[in-house]
């Protein structure tokens, strides 16, 4: 049943979340602040810290992991060893989950219940004794630790290489969504000073696209997404600037493709991903629409096809037509164009005005995120529906 091969997916832990690729689309900047943050570490074995902060998706932990890697192929280029542990704490969300962690890095088979906070910090203290080798912790959303915590665990861990013969520096990377500060208490502050913190905005638009390119060239085989495919992917996760969501975009968009054996990745596949991922189309939203604006987003939908967008134009004509076929009086241009400015108030299209090469400005409409063949089977069964209903009346 698995014999056959893949004939879109060339690597799949291209998409998984724990793959770090080489290059990092637009966070040369964060790059440079971790490299001035830990240049003691480098040359002088002294301790460093940083934080990282911004929404989800915008590249702070594949960042920090990208840093740690070339820190430590650059540190092992000057016969200087140096350990990385990078601890999720949304999955290890308390003190003995954290240290115990820490500690089976150096010993796999050390106990999980037995022993309190305490003792396994005097563990993991003795394992850095013998190790010799400094440490970069990398801790992920680690608000959800500082939430749970009854002691200060990351001022444990930065006080774990004190009072030893040959200590050797322990610095933390810590990760987090939002602020953390008034989550510490002032000792573990005063470590983690505003100066360590490195910001991470939303992507925008284009790098959302270089991204999906730059993934989709190392994940799939040659050929197999167009430009219209990336741009629908831009456009899809634009709104949340998350990469992640772009990538995944990518990766259920390419299976769909694979399940229909089209031979490559479609704009609707990317629609019917969104559509999957998180919906803004609901049956409701196209029900609450009344008769001409029911049709607008009918005729939007079948002039839309395989493309993006369309030219404003492009859907009045197919609303013309769309009106012809259930006998209804098509509004004038003016009119048109409320319907369709309505319809982007509630999320079932989007707009947008860019210039025409000539001078000019062209309007343009999309849809987020349902495949166009989709939408308009599910408007025209409604507006079968209602107006057979009110021909029923009619006749009554």
């Amino acid at each position: 049943m698995f014999e056959k091969a893949s004939s879109i997916i060339k690597d799949p832990s291209r998409f998984e979340y724990d793959y770090v690729p080489k290059n990092l689309v637009n966070r040369q900047d964060q790059m440079h602040d971790l490299e001035v943050l830990f240049r003691p570490l480098v040359e002088y074995d002294r301790t460093c810290n940083a934080f990282l902060m911004g929404p989800v998706g915008t590249g702070k932990t594949v960042t920090a992991k990208r840093f740690c890697q070339d820190m430590k192929d650059y540190c092992a280029g000057r016969g200087m060893a140096l350990d990385i542990i990078y601890i999720n704490c949304r999955n290890n969300s308390s003190e003995n989950s954290v240290i115990l962690n820490l500690i089976r890095y150096f010993d796999k088979g050390y106990p999980e219940r037995g022993f309190s906070v305490e003792d396994m910090a005097r563990v993991l203290k003795n394992h850095l004794v013998k190790n010799k080798k400094p440490l970069v912790v990398i801790l992920d959303e680690v608000d959800v630790l500082l939430k749970k915590s009854t002691v200060d665990i990351i001022y444990q861990i930065t006080r774990l290489s004190d009072d030893t013969s040959k200590p050797a520096p322990v610095s933390i990377i810590l990760i987090s969504q939002q602020s953390i500060y008034s989550m510490m208490d002032d000792a573990t502050a005063s470590t983690f000073r505003r100066t360590t913190m490195v910001r991470f905005d939303r992507y925008s638009r284009e790098e959302l696209r270089q991204i999906a390119k730059e993934r989709a060239e190392e994940a799939l085989l040659p050929g197999k997404v167009g430009d219209e495919v990336l741009d629908q992917i831009a456009d899809s996760s634009e709104e949340f600037g998350d990469a992640r969501m772009a990538i995944e975009l990518l990766e259920r968009a390419a299976n769909l493709a694979e399940e229909e054996s089209v031979g490559e990745v479609t704009v609707e596949n990317v629609r019917a991903a969104k559509a999957g991922i998180y919906s803004i189309v609901s049956e409701s939203k196209i029900e609450a629409l009344d008769l001409n604006r029911k049709l607008t987003l009918l005729a939007i939908a079948r002039a839309m096809k395989q493309n993006v967008m369309i030219p404003i134009s492009a859907a009045e004509k197919t609303y013309a037509i769309a009106c012809e076929e259930y006998d209804v009086p098509a509004r004038k241009h003016t009119q048109f164009w409320g319907y369709v400015q309505d319809l982007e108030k509630v999320g079932l299209v989007k707009t947008r005005v860019s210039s025409s090469g000539k001078g000019g400005r062209t309007t343009t409409v999309s849809l987020p995120d349902i495949p166009s063949k989709v939408l308009a089977s599910k408007v025209a069964d409604m507006l079968d529906s209602e107006l057979t209903g009110r021909e029923d009346i009619d006749e009554m």
